[in-house]
């Protein structure tokens, strides 16, 4: 707990991170958007009730002189500011019940209660966007090639069970064929890689 800044709120924050990778706490009664909630008075067929782990998301919590701060943002840009009586934390799947002040700022409260009981009931965590799959040219089917052909070396495989596991047939004339040949080139390649020339595949 630091000092209170100008206009006398109460802040906790790491110095050494930004906004955009702390969080910042001020008085109750300086947020629009709290969901203030208290111990349910009847428990049975309560629709809330205190799961941080089912939640999710990033959360950080604070003990204040209103009670216990609890932020849960599910994603950049959404937060979900709690405000629970202190000076501990509920018990896990403890019923919980809302409590929005009728004052000024009453329709943002009422709003911000409805959308943590929607979340509440159905977390929801925005994932990055997966990856699309590089489409396979020939430098990458000779490096899955070459991998391959390591990996059964490795297991103890002839070149002719290499060359049958990677091409599916083998000349019956083994000594004298060029996929014999073959098999050593990839062979060799895949050693010079492993002993250091893989980091030319990580040029630009």
């Amino acid at each position: 707990m630091t000092a209170p800044p100008a206009g006398g709120c109460d802040v906790l924050a790491d110095p050494a991170l930004t906004a955009q990778e702390a969080f910042v706490f001020w008085r109750a009664d300086a947020l629009a958007r709290l969901v203030r909630l208290t111990p349910a008075p009847l428990a049975a067929g309560c629709l809330i009730h205190f799961d941080p782990d089912r939640w999710g998301g990033r959360q950080a919590a604070l003990l204040t002189p209103d009670g216990y701060q609890l932020i849960v943002s599910p994603r950049p840009g959404l937060a979900h500011h709690l405000l629970l009586p202190g000076p501990d934390p509920p018990a896990a799947r403890a019923a919980l019940a809302p409590q929005p002040l009728f004052d000024a700022w009453h329709p943002q409260r009422l709003a911000s209660t409805l959308a943590f009981w929607r979340y509440a009931q159905n977390p929801r965590i925005t994932r990055a966007p997966p990856v699309p799959a590089l489409k396979p040219t020939g430098r990458t089917l000779e490096s899955t090639f070459i991998l391959w052909a390591l990996d059964l070396a490795a297991a103890g495989a002839s070149g002719r069970e290499v060359a049958a596991a990677l091409w599916g047939a083998v000349p019956a004339d083994w000594s004298d064929s060029p996929m014999r040949a073959q098999v050593r080139r990839v062979l060799a390649t895949g050693r010079r890689l492993v002993n250091g020339d893989y980091r030319a595949l990580l040029r630009r």
